[in-house]
């Protein structure tokens, strides 16, 4: 049986809407291994010590001395199949971590912190009483999250023009030179 280097779009598109709260490490190895994608904890680990895949974040569970459990946001399948993808082009871990994913987490991070903040305004403006001073903190909340997607897309440009999205190609053959290469 044939071992498959990623995951399509559609398996990503899947996986994502049924962990939108995240996944635990084994949740992770095996979203990967039942598609017959070859992946385990501790590439995980070195992944996350890498900068190349978010940390896990503690989430308490239910209930008197359940204590909690570390879970990695579901972006971190994507993250996982792009270094898969990646790889299987013959670039290093290194290499991916310089060329490809030095500036993701930051990003996603702003992301995710501009969104938060943003649903937290919302909320408090929510719940103050209709009157011309609410109508104006709308406003000004309209132009804080005009001004969030500006940020973030002038980020997305600036990440785009200074790691290309593609990079250079691997050559398929292996990173020594060919004896007519030589020449």
């Amino acid at each position: 049986m044939a071992t498959a280097t990623a995951l399509s779009e559609a398996q990503l598109r899947e996986i994502e809407a049924a962990n939108a709260t995240g996944l635990s490490s084994q949740e992770l190895v095996r979203v990967f291994s039942e598609r017959k994608i070859r992946f385990s904890e501790a590439n995980l680990r070195r992944y996350v010590q890498l900068g190349l895949v978010p940390r896990s974040h503690r989430i308490g569970q239910k209930g008197m001395h359940q204590g909690s459990r570390g879970v990695y946001p579901v972006r971190a399948v994507r993250r996982i199949n792009l270094i898969k993808k990646l790889m299987a082009e013959r670039y290093t871990l290194e290499e991916i971590q310089d060329k490809f994913l030095a500036f993701k987490d930051d990003i996603e991070t702003l992301d995710e912190a501009s969104g938060k903040l943003v649903r937290g305004f919302e909320r408090k403006l929510g719940e103050l009483p209709s009157s011309s001073r609410r109508e104006r903190l709308f406003g000004e909340l309209a132009a804080v999250k005009r001004a969030a997607a500006e940020l973030l897309e002038a980020v997305h440009r600036l990440e785009k023009l200074l790691i290309p999205a593609g990079g250079m190609r691997r050559p398929r053959g292996g990173g020594v030179a060919g004896p007519t290469e030589l020449l």
